[in-house]
């Protein structure tokens, strides 16, 4: 099972997953010229990738201004075209942009997966309207790549985990190492031997586990009068 993806760390990972998308959304959609993909996590997150910088511009001017083609699809879940700009005042700033730019139809195809919502923007340099079969592509491609991203999330995340459990298994095995040598040198209860530990792991700035690494390593030679000193406070310190 897939786990929702509340942010998203390698954005240029993503990225490519996006530019991805929007190329194979124009080979299925005939008339298409460019297209740019917003994708949008549950934490509030956006990420968007264009496949040309003057899409990029008109992507980020919708962001900016709350009102487009992209943002209108997003919000209500459904898509939203305008056949051709120059009778469309929907969006004044957003429609200024696209046609100094010789863009004259666009298409926005929103999807939802799991929370993580993705909406690709198609354009067109002439009056133009998506096709029905070209909507269903333009969705299940999206769909897709929502799914792929959370697959993908998802497995980064369990070896992300997985890390830090073998990380952490090991650093109690070495503290327990170093327990049993502290133990054996000053003749004290593990407890005792742990609060040294502890203690100079404080003293000294350092984490726990190298000191511990470092007592393994020199199984405690030349340390123990520091030991015995570090015990005694310990004993002082609990009276």
């Amino acid at each position: 099972m897939t786990r929702p993806m509340d942010t998203v760390t390698d954005g240029a990972a993503v990225a490519l997953w996006l530019v991805r998308l929007g190329r194979r959304a124009m080979r299925c959609s005939p008339g298409c010229r460019g297209a740019s993909v917003v994708l949008r996590c549950p934490g509030g997150e956006g990420h968007s990738a264009s496949t040309h910088p003057d899409l990029a511009v008109l992507a980020a001017l919708q962001e900016d201004t709350g009102e487009g083609p992209c943002v209108d699809a997003a919000r209500r879940l459904r898509p939203v075209e305008a056949a051709d700009l120059v009778a469309d005042a929907r969006w004044p700033a957003f429609r200024l942009a696209a046609l100094e730019r010789g863009l004259r139809a666009c298409t926005a195809v929103p999807v939802t997966a799991e929370g993580v919502a993705a909406t690709v923007t198609l354009y067109a340099f002439r009056p133009w309207r998506l096709t029905a079969a070209a909507h269903e592509s333009v969705g299940v491609l999206a769909e897709e790549t929502v799914g792929g991203l959370l697959r993908e999330h998802a497995r980064t995340g369990a070896e992300a985990e997985a890390e830090q459990l073998r990380t952490a298994m090991v650093t109690r095995a070495v503290i327990d190492q170093a327990i049993g040598v502290v133990t054996h040198l000053l003749d004290c209860d593990p407890g005792r031997a742990f609060d040294v530990l502890r203690v100079l792991s404080q003293r000294t700035n350092r984490k726990l586990s190298a000191v511990a690494a470092q007592i393994v390593r020199a199984r405690g030679r030349g340390s123990t009068r520091e030991l015995r000193r570090l015990l005694g406070d310990v004993r002082a310190d609990s009276t």
